[in-house]
């Protein structure tokens, strides 16, 4: 019985940027019912509802996205193993072996390092922004909860930045430069 490939996020950007881009477009597509819900209130209110929605339902994009379907081409299935390739390197922090293998992690290290960077800038600005417009409305709850997120998606950066710097490292000698 033969395993069939998973399809893999359209994404390819390393962890956190890929949940903070998939968080702001849960946000921005939460934004206008949530703006209809308070069409008589707040509009500020609204936008930390539909901040509260796109935290949630980024997640949800993030796990939908990376496991549905096949891939449709011989060349997306091969840039999806390139990128399981590298996502493994990264926890492992030991370059793979073989040359095909290797050049694949080597071409995907500025996604990932695009992807730390993406999710450390983003997500300050986007949940700092909600976390003060929570506190402003008094949802002190939700300013705590954008908080707690911030603070994972700020670790995430950091331990996905230092992965990539240790691996870059490792590349450089087993490549002699």
């Amino acid at each position: 019985m033969s395993v069939t490939p998973r399809r893999g996020s359209p994404v390819r950007l390393g962890p956190p940027g890929s949940y903070v881009m998939f968080m702001l477009i849960a946000g921005l597509c939460w934004l206008p019912l949530r703006l209809w819900d308070e069409r008589d209130g707040s509009a500020l209110v609204a936008v930390v509802r539909a901040g509260l929605g796109g935290v949630i339902w980024g997640f949800l994009f993030l796990f939908i996205l990376g496991r549905w379907g096949e891939p449709r081409t011989p060349a997306e299935a091969e840039r999806n193993a390139g990128w399981r390739l590298t996502m493994a390197a990264l926890r492992r922090g030991e370059p793979p072996t073989d040359e095909a293998d290797l050049a694949a992690v080597t071409d995907n290290l500025p996604a990932v390092r695009r992807g730390a960077l993406l999710g450390a800038v983003g997500g300050t600005v986007l949940l700092g922004v909600l976390i003060v417009i929570a506190l402003h409305v008094g949802w002190t709850g939700s300013a705590i909860g954008f908080g707690v997120v911030l603070v994972a998606v700020l670790a995430q950066a950091a331990r996905t930045r230092h992965r990539e710097r240790r691996l870059r490292a490792r590349l450089a000698s087993v490549q002699g430069g």
